[in-house]
């Protein structure tokens, strides 16, 4: 039998060091930049240590506004930046070595290949000031699974049989049947946790009003401009988090947001533009993390309506792209190409040499003799839509994709939209007629491994609200996502993942063009960053709470 990792009993004054050791064996419109305080210190609540950590504040120049604050959609990297200071979850990543480890839940265990238990830390204190028991750990869950949440992490919970509730501080999950990725979903945000008294209250209403048992509470949100949080004196995790405030300022301009680091007017940022990160890199005052990441910027088809219902269209479409001079005119040296959406390194990775069409090498002349076979012959062949955000991993490729199939004739209008425009679009239009025909994305996986990527991608069951936004279907490709979904055994799980990832690839229900290293900069003023860490734990790790101001 494969079991999970069981994570170690701890109290709650452990530090992250110590748990990796341990995981191993087991309000106004203008303001601010960063500041430290008089002393950097404070005598108020937990903070009291004089420790000299203790104090100050950052603002960090987020990319974009969130739509909302809710765990149950925080599923991008503007949002997850923010949401995962307010929600903690049972579990979290250690940083930089990636092992699961306690959180809300102190310990955890499977005791048989459908059960897991999970042993709840006693005294966690929520913002609303009531106690963490289990009643709100299963509540919280099935928030996540209502119908209204429409939330693209419910893929998650879709083994799941029932909830149950053992003690106060108890909770089993009784698997309908196995889930090899199972034990990673209590580690992001489709599992935070919320008291169920306002959960019973709000409903989806949290959303706007969070309350969640994070290392910060939420203070003031002005949408579109600012949102503010501050410290949660009675957190669980010891004396964390180190500082009093911060305020994530959005920011979408990359240009503004790195001038705004090189003055010292953000403490820090993300979603850097790649061609400026070259430049951010040789100022002074500022820390660049970079790291090698398991996303994947791609282009989407709209496989139900207009032309790219037509698998020949697609790969035609995938012909006329180059994508090497893509990846090396948007990201050089902080990428590299992608042949599928699983990188070098993950199971089910693919090369050329592994699918029947090659991995569509550029070839314009063989995209025009196949959508003159399927009878696009007019001038143009036919004209849609290509709708992007406005960052440059997106927008520059998107440009060069429109120069591409213009190239073979095909006339692409670029569409370029506001993040949270670009969120209500893909997740929340469901009816695919209404869609555009082409969508410039990056996903990044939520596990080390790609349960994570093909499952919620290319399953025909995952259509909006979830993850499906190519509106891809196939059958066979079905029946091996859930063989491999239920299958423990790892050799057996990575032929179905290569599978997958072959069929997937040459059916062309996108276009892969390259894995963007994971970036994020700090002010040099501004310590305890772990930084060396990939995309999916970055985007669920409460990285703010280990951060402070350094003397």
């Amino acid at each position: 039998m494969t079991m999970p990792d069981k994570g170690p009993e701890e109290s709650a004054q452990r530090r992250r060091q110590v748990l990796k050791a341990m995981s191993v064996a087991a309000g106004t419109s203008v303001l601010a930049g960063c500041t430290g305080g008089d002393s950097g210190g404070s005598e108020s609540g937990n903070g009291g240590s004089g420790d000299g950590k203790h104090g100050g504040s950052m603002t960090f120049a987020l990319g974009g506004s969130p739509t909302n604050l809710s765990y149950w959609q925080s599923y991008d990297t503007v949002t997850n930046n923010l949401t995962t200071q307010i929600w903690d979850s049972l579990l979290e990543y250690s940083e930089p070595d990636m092992e699961l480890q306690p959180a809300l839940a102190k310990s955890w265990e499977a005791t048989d290949d459908t059960t897991y238990v999970y042993e709840l830390r006693e005294g966690v204190t929520f913002h609303d000031g009531s106690e963490m028991t289990a009643d709100d750990v299963i509540a919280s869950a099935k928030l996540t699974l209502r119908d209204e949440a429409k939330s693209p992490l419910a893929w998650m919970f879709g083994a799941v049989d029932n909830f149950e509730k053992v003690d106060e501080y108890t909770v089993r999950v009784n698997m309908a049947e196995p889930d090899a990725s199972f034990k990673y979903v209590p580690a992001t945000t489709a599992w935070s946790v919320a008291p169920k008294s306002q959960i019973d209250e709000k409903g989806t209403d949290l959303a706007q009003e969070p309350v969640g048992a994070g290392p910060f509470k939420l203070d003031q949100w002005k949408s579109g401009n600012y949102v503010r949080i501050t410290r949660h004196d009675d957190y669980w995790d010891g004396e964390l988090p180190y500082l009093d405030e911060a305020t994530f300022q959005i920011v979408p301009n990359g240009t503004s947001r790195i001038t705004g680091m090189k003055n010292g007017n953000y403490g820090g940022t993300n979603d850097i533009p790649i061609d400026q990160l070259s430049v951010l890199d040789q100022i002074d005052n500022v820390e660049l993390h970079t790291v090698t990441s398991f996303q994947t910027s791609h282009l989407v088809f709209n496989c139900m309506e207009g032309p790219f219902s037509n698998t020949d269209v697609r790969r035609a479409a995938s012909y006329a792209i180059d994508t090497k001079a893509i990846t090396e005119s948007t990201v050089g040296k902080y990428g590299s190409h992608a042949y599928s959406m699983l990188p070098e390194g993950m199971m089910g990775h693919v090369k050329p040499e592994d699918l029947e069409y090659n991995g569509f090498p550029y070839d314009p002349e063989k995209a025009k003799s196949m959508l003159d076979d399927a009878g696009f012959t007019g001038s143009p062949r036919f004209e849609t839509t290509l709708m992007t955000p406005k960052d440059t991993v997106r927008q520059k490729p998107a440009i060069a994709i429109q120069q591409y199939l213009s190239e073979v004739g095909i006339k692409v209008n670029v569409k370029k939209v506001s993040q949270s425009t670009y969120v209500d679009t893909i997740w929340g239009e469901e009816d695919f007629s209404k869609r555009p025909g082409l969508q410039m994305t990056l996903w990044a996986s939520d596990f080390p491994s790609p349960d994570a990527i093909i499952r919620p991608l290319f399953d025909s069951e995952q259509l909006p609200p979830s993850n499906n936004w190519f509106g891809y279907q196939n059958e066979k490709v079905d029946q091996l996502l859930q063989q491999f979904k239920t299958t423990l055994d790892t050799e057996q799980r990575a032929q179905y993942a290569k599978q997958v990832n072959q069929i997937v690839v040459d059916e062309a229900p996108g276009v892969w063009i390259f894995h963007p290293d994971t970036t994020k900069a700090f002010n040099t003023k501004f310590e305890g960053y772990a930084g060396q860490i990939p995309a999916f734990v970055t985007y669920f790790s409460t990285f703010l709470r280990d951060m402070y101001i350094a003397d």
